[in-house]
């Protein structure tokens, strides 16, 4: 869920209270690699102004002409699946936005609330956990008493559960992992994003965002570390965005040895393509800045030195999902406060994709066409032996469950991204 605040007053409290150093832009190497040296902006050539370093992208205002569109580099991220191991792990990996958040000031005025929150959270850790996955990131795991369903529904299922500190902040980050799969975590570290926007931190709450790191070792494929994040949301928030994923991809690069497996999962708010750079509201208003919202997906991948599972995991002809898909999305505001993005048969005939969407009902009570829909749950991994070969990728939850009072609806405001993954053991 996307939280702001109003009050003034309270966005500077809580811009002060998170305060800490980062890494200055320019002083790591990644920061100066040239934009038309690297695959991963090829498709921002000629149509992107203000900036001609990845550091650049942080620190200059940035002009699109025309529309950045990824094709070569998604069908590369497609073309560079390996084949199937002939001595491997299978695994079952999720990242889930739970969207459990109730957010009270000073405990005296209800702020933020997700749509059915109290039927919807005594039957989800069961839900979620009945799957079978074996490695799951979660966000949005805010309140005291669903950490305590989730601990108790692990335990039970046959899971161990890391969660966020409950101390001085809270990101409501969680990482579970079988017992079958690990015996007990090693290494976690949690900390807040350097920058933090006023307008979305909780001073009365400690609400903040950050990533958790879980370092577990696995009998047969060594080593592997999990981080669970939720980066900046919003458009107009892209260079915050970006600040966050290339924080997060530094943490990897200082902390995991550079021949150990990564996954970095979570709510990256934001997807690798939109048709259009302003999107049409229904006030006769606009919301643009959303060809600059992608460019937190390759950062991503240029500072953490991660691959899209998802994509890794489609066929050739369906690699470029994102665009063909993305190009057909309606944006009908005149009518898009009734039915998702004005038209009642594109949901039905658009195969689920789009993780954040109109289509999911709860996400629609909460930002009706405010926005594209977007592949803004990622599952990335960093495979410096291109061990990981992905059998398959989905989106999962996009069906309605049964809430703990008998009605249906979804599970969460986000679909979760789903990926099975074969590991060719050491």
């Amino acid at each position: 869920m996307r939280i702001s605040l109003a009050v003034v007053a309270l966005s500077t409290v809580a811009s002060l209270s998170c305060a800490k150093a980062g890494t200055p832009i320019g002083s790591v190497a990644e920061d100066n690699v040239t934009l038309a040296s690297s695959p991963l902006f090829a498709h921002y050539q000629g149509l992107l102004s203000g900036a001609s370093t990845v550091g650049d992208l942080l620190r200059n205002p940035l002009t699109f002409s025309g529309r950045p569109t990824p094709t070569a580099l998604l069908q590369g991220i497609q073309a560079s699946n390996p084949a199937m191991p002939a001595s491997g792990t299978a695994l079952k990996v999720l990242s889930l936005n739970v969207g459990l958040l109730d957010v009270q000031l000073y405990g005296l005025v209800q702020y933020a609330r997700t749509p059915d929150l109290e039927v919807r959270a005594p039957i989800m850790a069961q839900t979620i956990f009945a799957q079978g996955y074996d490695v799951i990131a979660l966000q949005e795991l805010w309140r005291p008493q669903d950490v305590q369903r989730f601990r108790a529904a692990a335990a039970s299922a046959g899971y161990w559960i890391v969660t966020s500190p409950r101390t001085g902040y809270t990101d409501g980050l969680a990482v579970a992992v079988k017992n079958t799969v690990a015996a007990a975590p090693g290494v976690v570290r949690s900390e807040p994003y350097s920058e933090i926007s006023g307008n979305e931190f909780y001073p009365a709450n400690g609400y903040s965002r950050g990533f958790l790191s879980v370092r577990f070792e696995h009998a047969t494929l060594g080593p592997i570390v999990v981080y669970s994040t939720h980066v900046a949301a919003f458009p107009a928030a892209y260079p915050l965005r970006m600040s966050h994923v290339r924080e997060l991809g530094l943490h990897i690069r200082k902390f995991v040895p550079a021949d150990e497996l990564v996954f970095a999962m979570g709510d990256f708010n934001a997807g690798p393509y939109y048709k259009t750079d302003v999107w049409s509201l229904p006030n006769n208003g606009a919301e643009p800045a959303w060809f600059a919202n992608t460019l937190s997906y390759p950062m991503l991948m240029h500072y953490a030195g991660v691959t899209d599972l998802a994509v890794r995991g489609r066929s050739a002809m369906d690699a470029t999902l994102d665009i063909t898909l993305g190009d057909t999305v309606p944006n009908n505001p005149a009518t898009s406060l009734a039915t998702p993005f004005g038209d009642a048969a594109w949901c039905a005939n658009t195969p689920a994709m789009f993780t954040a969407t109109d289509c999911n009902s709860m996400y629609f009570t909460q930002y009706a066409a405010t926005e594209f829909p977007a592949r803004m749950d990622l599952v990335t991994a960093r495979d410096p032996n291109n061990r990981i070969h992905v059998a398959r990728a989905r989106v999962a939850f996009a069906d309605p469950v049964a809430y703990s009072d008998g009605r249906m609806g979804p599970l969460s405001d986000h679909y979760g991204q789903e990926v099975d993954v074969v590991i060719a053991n050491r």
